[in-house]
């Protein structure tokens, strides 16, 4: 995990999880899980978009928290201040399907597209070049 994550983390944590969590929980939501190897309860914030009735979120491979969803185990999302159990699906090798929704995904959620390495035009489009350059290394 990067330094300034250690940093940030922790209050975002505490503040998606307070009565005042509608100041982030519109776009990030706490991901709750149980490490694979550790056997620890681990949670971490991600930036969300809501589509086709499932959150969408992205991150990048080089970050191997998200290992921990690809074994069937069921997590706990916390959006806008509700506890919901789900089973992830996480896809890392379907590229049109990638690239279409990181589209969506950081057109909904613009401060992540410096993050994901994505340009967005003058109308806050994401460059498609980027997107196809990036999806590769990301889940």
């Amino acid at each position: 995990m990067s330094t300034i994550y250690k940093w940030i983390n922790p209050p975002i944590k505490y503040l998606l999880r307070s009565p005042l969590h509608g100041l982030m929980s519109s776009n990030t939501l706490l991901l709750e899980f149980t490490g694979r190897k550790s056997g620890r309860n681990l949670s971490t914030p991600i930036s969300y978009h809501i589509q086709d009735g499932g959150a969408h979120c992205f991150t990048s491979q080089s970050f191997h928290w998200w290992r921990n969803l690809t074994n069937g185990q069921t997590v706990t999302l916390t959006i806008a201040g509700q506890a919901i159990r789900t089973e992830p699906e996480v896809v890392t090798e379907n590229m049109p399907v990638m690239e279409a929704a990181l589209g969506r995904f950081l057109s909904a959620v613009p401060r992540d597209a410096s993050h994901s390495g994505v340009q967005l035009d003058p109308d806050g489009h994401p460059n498609e070049a980027d997107i196809k350059r990036v999806v590769p290394g990301m889940v």
